[in-house]
Protein backbone atom coordinates (compact mmCIF):
# COMPACT_ATOMS: atom_id res chain seq x y z
CA UNK A 1 0.00 0.00 0.00
CA UNK A 2 2.98 2.47 0.95
CA UNK A 3 4.75 1.41 -2.62
CA UNK A 4 1.04 2.50 -4.27
CA UNK A 5 0.80 5.80 -2.42
CA UNK A 6 4.37 6.92 -3.50
CA UNK A 7 4.38 5.76 -7.24
CA UNK A 8 0.63 8.01 -7.41
CA UNK A 9 2.02 11.04 -5.12
CA UNK A 10 5.45 11.01 -7.37
CA UNK A 11 2.64 10.50 -11.04
CA UNK A 12 0.40 13.35 -10.05
CA UNK A 13 2.90 15.71 -8.74
CA UNK A 14 5.06 15.22 -12.15
CA UNK A 15 1.56 15.79 -14.27
CA UNK A 16 0.37 18.63 -12.24
CA UNK A 17 2.93 20.07 -10.45
CA UNK A 18 3.48 23.13 -12.51
CA UNK A 19 -0.17 24.03 -12.49
CA UNK A 20 0.29 24.17 -8.41
CA UNK A 21 2.93 25.95 -8.72
CA UNK A 22 1.34 28.43 -10.82
CA UNK A 23 -1.36 28.10 -8.11
CA UNK A 24 0.43 29.00 -5.26
CA UNK A 25 2.68 31.81 -6.83
CA UNK A 26 -0.50 33.62 -8.08
CA UNK A 27 -2.02 33.11 -4.84
CA UNK A 28 1.17 34.22 -3.05
CA UNK A 29 1.05 37.69 -4.92
CA UNK A 30 -2.81 37.76 -4.28
CA UNK A 31 -3.07 37.78 -0.35
CA UNK A 32 -1.70 41.54 -0.45
CA UNK A 33 -3.26 42.62 -4.29
CA UNK A 34 -5.36 45.12 -2.13
CA UNK A 35 -2.66 46.76 -0.67
CA UNK A 36 -0.12 46.53 -4.44
CA UNK A 37 -3.44 47.41 -6.31
CA UNK A 38 -3.41 51.22 -3.90
CA UNK A 39 -0.06 51.64 -4.76
CA UNK A 40 0.59 51.06 -8.03
CA UNK A 41 -2.43 52.46 -8.99
CA UNK A 42 -3.17 55.29 -6.25
CA UNK A 43 -4.21 58.07 -8.76
CA UNK A 44 -7.34 55.68 -9.31
CA UNK A 45 -7.79 55.16 -5.58
CA UNK A 46 -6.79 57.85 -3.87
CA UNK A 47 -8.83 61.43 -3.29
CA UNK A 48 -8.52 64.04 -1.19
CA UNK A 49 -11.30 63.34 2.09
CA UNK A 50 -13.37 65.21 3.18
CA UNK A 51 -16.01 65.60 6.09
CA UNK A 52 -19.58 64.64 5.81
CA UNK A 53 -21.04 61.37 3.67
CA UNK A 54 -20.58 60.96 0.23
CA UNK A 55 -21.98 62.34 -2.63
CA UNK A 56 -23.50 58.72 -3.62
CA UNK A 57 -26.27 59.89 -5.46
CA UNK A 58 -24.29 62.17 -7.58
CA UNK A 59 -21.44 60.01 -8.35
CA UNK A 60 -23.91 57.11 -9.38
CA UNK A 61 -25.60 59.83 -11.91
CA UNK A 62 -22.11 60.39 -13.08
CA UNK A 63 -21.27 56.81 -14.29
CA UNK A 64 -24.51 56.37 -15.57
CA UNK A 65 -23.88 59.08 -17.67
CA UNK A 66 -20.47 58.37 -18.84
CA UNK A 67 -20.79 55.17 -19.32
CA UNK A 68 -24.82 55.38 -20.65
CA UNK A 69 -24.70 52.21 -22.99
CA UNK A 70 -23.31 49.86 -20.08
CA UNK A 71 -25.52 48.41 -17.41
CA UNK A 72 -24.56 49.80 -13.26
CA UNK A 73 -23.75 46.07 -11.63
CA UNK A 74 -21.95 46.78 -8.26
CA UNK A 75 -20.72 50.05 -6.45
CA UNK A 76 -17.55 49.03 -3.84
CA UNK A 77 -17.84 52.04 -1.50
CA UNK A 78 -14.43 53.65 -0.03
CA UNK A 79 -13.13 51.44 2.99
CA UNK A 80 -10.49 54.48 3.85
CA UNK A 81 -11.75 58.04 4.29
CA UNK A 82 -9.27 58.83 1.39
CA UNK A 83 -10.63 56.21 -1.53
CA UNK A 84 -12.59 56.34 -4.30
CA UNK A 85 -16.05 54.63 -5.69
CA UNK A 86 -15.57 51.78 -7.55
CA UNK A 87 -18.27 51.05 -10.07
CA UNK A 88 -18.74 48.25 -11.72
CA UNK A 89 -20.12 47.72 -15.09
CA UNK A 90 -21.59 45.22 -17.65
CA UNK A 91 -20.51 44.54 -21.59
CA UNK A 92 -18.43 41.77 -23.33
CA UNK A 93 -15.94 42.87 -20.48
CA UNK A 94 -16.72 44.13 -17.57
CA UNK A 95 -15.07 47.77 -17.03
CA UNK A 96 -14.82 49.25 -13.42
CA UNK A 97 -15.25 53.05 -13.00
CA UNK A 98 -13.34 55.11 -10.16
CA UNK A 99 -14.83 58.60 -9.29
CA UNK A 100 -13.93 61.23 -6.49
CA UNK A 101 -16.95 60.83 -4.14
CA UNK A 102 -16.93 64.49 -3.08
CA UNK A 103 -15.78 66.26 -6.24
CA UNK A 104 -16.79 64.19 -9.26
CA UNK A 105 -13.94 63.54 -10.78
CA UNK A 106 -13.44 60.69 -12.95
CA UNK A 107 -10.46 59.24 -11.61
CA UNK A 108 -10.15 56.08 -14.38
CA UNK A 109 -11.52 53.57 -16.62
CA UNK A 110 -10.07 49.75 -16.32
CA UNK A 111 -10.96 46.13 -17.67
CA UNK A 112 -12.21 44.03 -15.01
CA UNK A 113 -8.44 41.96 -15.34
CA UNK A 114 -6.51 45.03 -16.48
CA UNK A 115 -2.70 44.91 -15.33
CA UNK A 116 -0.42 42.78 -13.77
CA UNK A 117 -2.90 41.71 -10.72
CA UNK A 118 -6.15 41.89 -13.07
CA UNK A 119 -3.67 38.96 -14.79
CA UNK A 120 -2.77 37.06 -12.02
CA UNK A 121 -6.39 36.85 -10.79
CA UNK A 122 -7.89 35.36 -13.63
CA UNK A 123 -4.60 33.18 -13.57
CA UNK A 124 -5.41 31.86 -10.16
CA UNK A 125 -9.37 31.41 -10.50
CA UNK A 126 -10.04 30.44 -13.40
CA UNK A 127 -7.06 29.40 -15.30
CA UNK A 128 -7.31 32.28 -18.09
CA UNK A 129 -10.21 29.99 -19.15
CA UNK A 130 -13.44 31.05 -17.91
CA UNK A 131 -16.42 29.24 -15.91
CA UNK A 132 -14.06 25.82 -17.88
CA UNK A 133 -10.99 26.96 -16.10
CA UNK A 134 -12.97 27.83 -13.12
CA UNK A 135 -14.26 24.24 -12.61
CA UNK A 136 -11.08 22.73 -13.60
CA UNK A 137 -9.57 24.64 -10.45
CA UNK A 138 -11.77 23.15 -8.21
CA UNK A 139 -10.14 20.01 -9.66
CA UNK A 140 -7.23 20.61 -9.33
CA UNK A 141 -7.68 22.01 -5.43
CA UNK A 142 -9.11 18.46 -5.20
CA UNK A 143 -6.54 16.76 -6.06
CA UNK A 144 -3.74 19.11 -4.61
CA UNK A 145 -6.08 18.25 -1.55
CA UNK A 146 -5.58 14.65 -2.08
CA UNK A 147 -2.13 15.21 -3.02
CA UNK A 148 -1.64 16.89 0.50
CA UNK A 149 -3.23 13.59 2.42
CA UNK A 150 -1.16 11.23 0.10
CA UNK A 151 1.88 12.99 1.24
CA UNK A 152 1.42 13.06 4.96
CA UNK A 153 0.30 9.41 4.69
CA UNK A 154 4.13 8.85 2.97
CA UNK A 155 6.02 11.17 5.16
CA UNK A 156 5.03 10.88 8.79
CA UNK A 157 7.19 8.94 10.62
CA UNK A 158 5.55 9.21 14.51
CA UNK A 159 5.64 11.63 17.13
CA UNK A 160 9.13 10.19 19.30
CA UNK A 161 11.05 10.12 15.32
CA UNK A 162 9.71 13.38 13.63
CA UNK A 163 12.03 15.80 15.81
CA UNK A 164 14.29 13.59 13.51
CA UNK A 165 13.00 13.65 10.81
CA UNK A 166 12.12 17.42 10.54
CA UNK A 167 15.90 17.95 10.47
CA UNK A 168 18.02 18.50 7.46
CA UNK A 169 21.49 16.61 6.61
CA UNK A 170 24.05 19.30 6.48
CA UNK A 171 26.49 16.32 4.87
CA UNK A 172 26.09 13.24 2.74
CA UNK A 173 24.58 13.25 -0.71
CA UNK A 174 23.17 15.83 -2.39
CA UNK A 175 19.32 13.74 -3.57
CA UNK A 176 19.39 12.73 0.04
CA UNK A 177 19.77 16.26 1.69
CA UNK A 178 17.30 17.54 -1.16
CA UNK A 179 14.64 14.37 0.19
CA UNK A 180 14.81 15.93 3.12
CA UNK A 181 14.08 19.28 2.71
CA UNK A 182 10.95 17.95 0.12
CA UNK A 183 9.82 15.86 3.42
CA UNK A 184 10.62 18.33 5.93
CA UNK A 185 8.85 21.52 4.07
CA UNK A 186 5.49 19.31 3.78
CA UNK A 187 5.64 18.19 7.08
CA UNK A 188 6.18 21.74 8.64
CA UNK A 189 3.22 23.06 6.11
CA UNK A 190 1.20 20.25 5.83
CA UNK A 191 -1.66 21.83 7.66
CA UNK A 192 -1.69 25.27 5.66
CA UNK A 193 -1.30 23.35 2.08
CA UNK A 194 -4.45 21.39 3.30
CA UNK A 195 -6.54 24.62 4.34
CA UNK A 196 -5.28 26.13 1.01
CA UNK A 197 -6.74 23.11 -1.43
CA UNK A 198 -9.78 22.92 1.04
CA UNK A 199 -10.86 25.86 1.03
CA UNK A 200 -9.61 26.93 -2.79
CA UNK A 201 -12.13 24.07 -3.82
CA UNK A 202 -15.04 24.31 -1.16
CA UNK A 203 -15.25 28.15 -2.95
CA UNK A 204 -14.83 26.93 -6.49
CA UNK A 205 -18.11 24.48 -5.91
CA UNK A 206 -19.41 26.56 -2.65
CA UNK A 207 -22.95 25.38 -3.46
CA UNK A 208 -22.14 22.32 -2.33
CA UNK A 209 -19.80 23.12 0.25
CA UNK A 210 -22.17 25.53 2.06
CA UNK A 211 -25.20 22.67 1.61
CA UNK A 212 -22.76 19.74 2.80
CA UNK A 213 -21.78 22.41 5.91
CA UNK A 214 -25.27 23.21 7.01
CA UNK A 215 -26.58 20.01 7.06
CA UNK A 216 -23.09 18.74 8.88
CA UNK A 217 -23.44 21.76 11.22
CA UNK A 218 -27.28 22.85 11.50
CA UNK A 219 -28.92 25.98 9.31
CA UNK A 220 -30.29 27.82 8.26
CA UNK A 221 -28.17 29.25 5.57
CA UNK A 222 -27.71 32.04 3.81
CA UNK A 223 -31.42 33.34 2.51
CA UNK A 224 -32.13 34.27 -1.23
CA UNK A 225 -33.34 37.94 -1.57
CA UNK A 226 -37.40 37.42 -2.68
CA UNK A 227 -37.66 38.29 -5.85
CA UNK A 228 -39.80 40.94 -7.08
CA UNK A 229 -43.61 40.83 -8.49
CA UNK A 230 -42.49 43.40 -11.46
CA UNK A 231 -41.70 43.48 -15.29
CA UNK A 232 -41.47 46.97 -15.60
CA UNK A 233 -39.59 49.11 -13.73
CA UNK A 234 -41.77 52.03 -11.34
CA UNK A 235 -41.37 55.62 -12.91
CA UNK A 236 -40.41 57.06 -9.09
CA UNK A 237 -37.35 54.53 -7.32
CA UNK A 238 -35.87 55.51 -4.24
CA UNK A 239 -32.60 57.31 -4.77
CA UNK A 240 -28.97 55.11 -4.06
CA UNK A 241 -28.25 57.09 -0.81
CA UNK A 242 -31.70 57.03 0.75
CA UNK A 243 -31.74 52.88 0.04
CA UNK A 244 -28.13 52.64 1.59
CA UNK A 245 -29.57 54.39 4.76
CA UNK A 246 -32.21 52.81 4.93
CA UNK A 247 -29.75 49.24 4.93
CA UNK A 248 -27.58 50.64 7.47
CA UNK A 249 -30.68 51.77 9.70
CA UNK A 250 -31.50 47.95 9.89
CA UNK A 251 -27.94 47.09 10.97
CA UNK A 252 -26.39 50.06 12.60
CA UNK A 253 -23.00 48.15 13.97
CA UNK A 254 -21.91 47.15 10.60
CA UNK A 255 -20.49 49.46 8.23
CA UNK A 256 -21.66 48.77 4.04
CA UNK A 257 -18.90 47.39 1.71
CA UNK A 258 -21.12 47.01 -1.41
CA UNK A 259 -23.99 47.42 -3.80
CA UNK A 260 -25.53 45.92 -6.19
CA UNK A 261 -28.30 47.35 -8.55
CA UNK A 262 -30.63 45.82 -9.76
CA UNK A 263 -30.31 44.81 -13.53
CA UNK A 264 -34.67 43.72 -13.74
CA UNK A 265 -37.60 45.25 -12.76
CA UNK A 266 -38.00 42.06 -10.40
CA UNK A 267 -34.12 42.38 -9.07
CA UNK A 268 -34.03 44.43 -5.28
CA UNK A 269 -31.14 46.61 -4.41
CA UNK A 270 -28.71 44.83 -2.62
CA UNK A 271 -26.27 46.35 0.41
CA UNK A 272 -23.46 43.91 1.48
CA UNK A 273 -22.52 45.19 5.31
CA UNK A 274 -19.45 44.21 7.43
CA UNK A 275 -19.47 43.58 11.38
CA UNK A 276 -16.38 44.99 12.70
CA UNK A 277 -15.35 41.38 14.00
CA UNK A 278 -16.01 39.50 10.82
CA UNK A 279 -12.72 38.58 9.19
CA UNK A 280 -14.20 38.23 5.68
CA UNK A 281 -13.10 42.01 4.31
CA UNK A 282 -16.47 42.27 2.58
CA UNK A 283 -18.60 41.31 5.29
CA UNK A 284 -21.11 38.64 5.13
CA UNK A 285 -24.53 40.13 6.05
CA UNK A 286 -26.95 41.64 3.43
CA UNK A 287 -30.03 43.84 3.44
CA UNK A 288 -32.12 43.80 0.10
CA UNK A 289 -34.66 46.22 -0.39
CA UNK A 290 -37.52 47.26 -2.99
CA UNK A 291 -35.63 49.92 -4.93
CA UNK A 292 -39.05 51.76 -5.59
CA UNK A 293 -40.26 51.89 -2.49
CA UNK A 294 -37.43 51.39 0.11
CA UNK A 295 -39.26 48.47 1.97
CA UNK A 296 -37.11 46.17 3.58
CA UNK A 297 -37.09 42.26 1.64
CA UNK A 298 -34.46 40.24 3.56
CA UNK A 299 -31.66 41.00 6.09
CA UNK A 300 -29.24 38.58 7.01
CA UNK A 301 -26.84 39.29 9.77
CA UNK A 302 -24.06 36.72 9.85
CA UNK A 303 -23.47 37.01 13.81
CA UNK A 304 -26.69 35.56 14.17
CA UNK A 305 -26.29 33.33 11.72
CA UNK A 306 -26.54 29.02 11.60
CA UNK A 307 -23.39 27.44 12.44
CA UNK A 308 -23.17 26.06 9.18
CA UNK A 309 -23.37 29.07 7.32
CA UNK A 310 -20.74 30.72 9.62
CA UNK A 311 -17.98 27.94 8.96
CA UNK A 312 -19.06 28.13 5.40
CA UNK A 313 -18.50 31.78 5.55
CA UNK A 314 -14.84 31.33 6.80
CA UNK A 315 -13.81 29.85 3.32
CA UNK A 316 -12.80 33.36 2.04
CA UNK A 317 -10.94 34.62 5.14
CA UNK A 318 -8.96 31.05 5.33
CA UNK A 319 -7.96 30.82 1.95
CA UNK A 320 -6.41 34.46 1.81
CA UNK A 321 -5.09 34.55 5.54
CA UNK A 322 -7.53 37.61 6.89
CA UNK A 323 -8.95 34.83 9.59
CA UNK A 324 -5.94 35.47 11.45
CA UNK A 325 -4.89 39.52 10.63
CA UNK A 326 -1.38 40.06 9.11
CA UNK A 327 0.16 36.84 10.53
CA UNK A 328 -2.67 34.90 9.11
CA UNK A 329 -1.80 36.93 5.84
CA UNK A 330 1.75 36.28 5.78
CA UNK A 331 1.50 32.68 6.22
CA UNK A 332 -0.67 32.30 3.51
CA UNK A 333 1.64 33.85 1.15
CA UNK A 334 4.80 31.58 2.62
CA UNK A 335 2.28 28.51 1.61
CA UNK A 336 1.95 29.88 -1.76
CA UNK A 337 5.76 29.55 -2.27
CA UNK A 338 5.49 26.00 -1.01
CA UNK A 339 4.16 24.09 -4.05
CA UNK A 340 7.20 25.20 -5.95
CA UNK A 341 9.65 24.57 -3.71
CA UNK A 342 8.23 20.87 -3.17
CA UNK A 343 7.98 20.37 -6.80
CA UNK A 344 10.86 21.43 -7.83
CA UNK A 345 12.75 18.94 -5.10
CA UNK A 346 10.57 16.19 -5.53
CA UNK A 347 11.44 16.54 -9.71
CA UNK A 348 15.07 17.15 -8.50
CA UNK A 349 15.04 13.75 -6.58
CA UNK A 350 13.22 11.55 -8.83
CA UNK A 351 15.64 12.91 -11.93
CA UNK A 352 18.50 12.14 -9.65
CA UNK A 353 17.42 8.80 -8.33
CA UNK A 354 16.48 7.63 -12.20
CA UNK A 355 19.90 8.43 -12.96
CA UNK A 356 21.56 6.57 -10.39
CA UNK A 357 19.59 3.52 -11.45
CA UNK A 358 20.92 3.81 -14.97
CA UNK A 359 24.09 4.12 -13.93
CA UNK A 360 23.67 1.13 -12.08
CA UNK A 361 22.15 -0.85 -14.80
CA UNK A 362 24.48 0.23 -17.65
CA UNK A 363 27.66 -0.59 -14.99
CA UNK A 364 26.08 -4.27 -14.38
CA UNK A 365 28.18 -6.92 -15.88
CA UNK A 366 26.75 -8.48 -18.54
CA UNK A 367 24.82 -11.57 -18.43
CA UNK A 368 26.81 -14.85 -19.59
CA UNK A 369 25.88 -16.66 -22.50
CA UNK A 370 26.98 -19.97 -21.27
Amino acid sequence: MHRLLRTMHLWIGLVVGALFCISGLSGSVLVFAGELDAYFNSELWHVEPHTGPIRLNAATAKVRSVLPERTLLYARLPREPNHSIEYWMSGEERQRVYIDPWSLDILGVRAEHAGLLGFLQELHVQLLAGAQGLFANGILGLILLFMVLIGLCIAWPGWRRLPKTLRIPRRGPRVARWLALHRSTGLILWLLLFISALTGAGMVFHEQTNAALIALFGGPGLPEPPRLARTAPRPVQRSPAELLTIAQSVMPQASATWIQFPTRPSAPFTVRLRHPDNPHPNGTSYVALDAATGEVLMSYNSNHGGAGQQIADLKYPLHIGTALGLPGRVAILVTGLVPTLLFVTGVYTWWRKRQQRSARLSNSPAPSHY
